[in-house]
């Protein structure tokens, strides 16, 4: 029996696999030991500009409206211990919403699939095969233009990167691979500015994935107690943030 099948895990996707790279320790402590992480304000605001822009681009709501609703999610979330980075993130919204818009517009309506509920992002499957073992690598698309044969994906930061990280470059790689070589677009929005970066060939990057996730098998092979005992603690990681108590409970550090 492989690591994946010893422990119950039958398909992973980027955020697993760069989570796992990232820090371990909170990989195991998520996907072995089922541990819940907090769900920051970051990702809270990244989910509701999304949402935002969905609304406009799919649902027929107007900018103003999508936009005050997701002010209102971001204010209550955020009603109790925001820091002022959390406070600088929601007066941002505004700007992050038009910011991306404005961009998407050259492309038009993006497709989404449909079900009983509405629009819901698209799936992607990938099969990756390694040493002994298979696994399917799952993910949902932000936005998918097929007329001109585009995926953008939408990252809401503060500040604009020059260039994309390792861990949305295995994202990419994974969605370009999975729709037939499509071109995949990153639009990183802040309060004032946007910036696009193109995901490259996809071949070495997904190289850098499998070699990632034979190791993690290879991991997996042994007890869950004795996985929680050999991986390394990395408390400074910022998946730790808010789930202080957790590390110690997992770790005592």
């Amino acid at each position: 029996m492989n690591g994946f099948k010893k422990h119950n895990i039958d398909h992973t996707s980027a955020s697993s696999i760069n989570m796992y790279a990232a820090a371990p320790c909170a990989w195991v402590a998520k996907y072995i030991y089922n541990k819940k992480f907090s769900f920051g304000l970051a990702a809270k605001a990244g989910v509701l500009v999304e949402g935002a822009v969905v609304n406009v681009l799919a649902n027929g709501w107007d900018a103003e409206k999508a936009t005050a609703e997701a002010m209102a999610q971001y204010n209550k979330a955020s009603a109790f211990g925001a820091s002022d980075a959390d406070m600088k993130r929601g007066l941002a919204i505004p700007g992050m919403i038009e910011n991306a818009l404005a961009e998407l517009a050259q492309y038009g309506e993006p497709e989404f699939d449909n079900d009983l509920m509405g629009k819901r992002q698209k799936k992607i499957e990938l099969l990756c095969k390694g040493d002994g073992w298979e696994l399917p690598v799952i993910g949902f698309i932000d936005f998918h233009y097929p007329k001109h044969g585009v995926i953008v994906d939408l990252k809401t930061t503060m500040a604009a990167p020059t260039n994309m990280s390792d861990e949305h470059m295995r994202q990419g790689a994974i969605y370009r691979q999975a729709m037939g070589n499509q071109a995949v677009r990153f639009l990183y929005v802040t309060g004032k500015k946007a910036v696009w970066h193109d995901v490259p060939e996809p071949g070495p990057i997904l190289a850098e994935v499998k070699a990632i996730l034979n190791r993690q098998e290879r991991m997996l092979r042994h007890e869950a107690d004795d996985i929680r005992a050999m991986v390394p603690v990395i408390s400074s990681s910022y998946y730790w943030s808010g789930d202080s108590d957790l590390r110690k409970e997992m770790y005592n550090i």
